[in-house]
């Protein structure tokens, strides 16, 4: 009896431990999610501060045909940007699956001024001639219409990586989140993405396609490079608490290595 009773003791005192220690955890922790006022404006308008759209593709290809894809692709952007770089289109960047679940797929983003901007492009892929070669290529093609987080910024040209024979690598992180938790997400990677702020390159969640889908593209010279970035966060007090709270946000996560196409700004 005197044992069941000490163990009983441990037990409570333990239980009561950890309720103490979330209480202060959810009070004072500086990582905790902001609370949002009573929402006057659409979500979107309140994790973005540009008007900037960007529309995120995934060209699946015939793996025969890759080598002659990628070269048709590089006449199409080609022909794209001579007639409409001019009205403010930007092709931010492509790439070629080189680590993930689809190895024959390329991602291939492009950045509009605005929504009207955007309205121009709707039907262009009917147009051109060229696209219809490319067409013969793919298998299987996605997009969606994406906003940035202010917090990532307007990502910028990045040059080749000095050693030629080993390009820099991207990788992109995808995240499906719980429905509603967007605002959350925002607060805390508002933070965590200062622990890494020489590797970000791109920040987008979606607004038309598979919606609560977040996008983080990070740029390293080699998988050394990451490994190291990446333990040095770790090692950064506050990380491991922003993590934390971030997981619960997410119902599924893919990872993908990608490495840029020869007619990418982005090397």
């Amino acid at each position: 009896m005197y044992l069941s009773n000490r163990n009983t003791l441990k037990c409570l005192t333990s239980i009561q431990s950890k309720f103490g220690k979330l209480i202060t955890r959810t009070l004072f922790n500086p990582f905790q999610a902001k609370s949002i006022v009573a929402a006057k404006d659409a979500h979107s308008n309140l994790l973005t501060d540009s008007e900037h759209v960007f529309e995120v593709q995934h060209h699946t290809v015939k793996p025969k045909s890759m080598d002659e894809y990628e070269l048709v692709f590089n006449d199409y952007t080609s022909e794209l940007l001579k007639k409409h770089a001019s009205t403010g289109l930007v092709h931010t960047g492509s790439w070629r699956v080189h680590i993930g679940n689809v190895r024959n797929q390329y991602v291939h983003i492009w950045m509009y001024k605005n929504f009207s901007h955007l309205d121009e492009f709707v039907d262009y892929s009917k147009q051109s001639l060229i696209s219809n070669k490319l067409n013969e290529h793919i298998i299987q093609h996605s997009n969606q219409i994406c906003l940035s987080f202010s917090y990532f910024g307007i990502p910028q040209p990045k040059s080749k990586s000095d050693d030629q024979s080993n390009p820099n690598i991207y990788e992109m992180r995808s995240y499906w989140l719980k429905p509603g938790t967007l605002i959350e997400w925002g607060n805390l990677w508002h933070k965590g993405v200062q622990y890494r702020p020489d590797a970000k390159v791109l920040g987008v969640f979606s607004q038309i396609g598979e919606l609560y889908n977040v996008h983080h593209m990070w740029s390293y010279k080699n998988f050394q490079h990451r490994k190291q970035m990446r333990t040095n966060a770790w090692a950064k007090p506050g990380w491991s608490e922003n993590v934390e709270y971030t997981v619960p946000l997410i119902r599924k996560m893919e990872s993908k290595i990608l490495v840029p196409l020869k007619n990418s700004p982005m090397q």
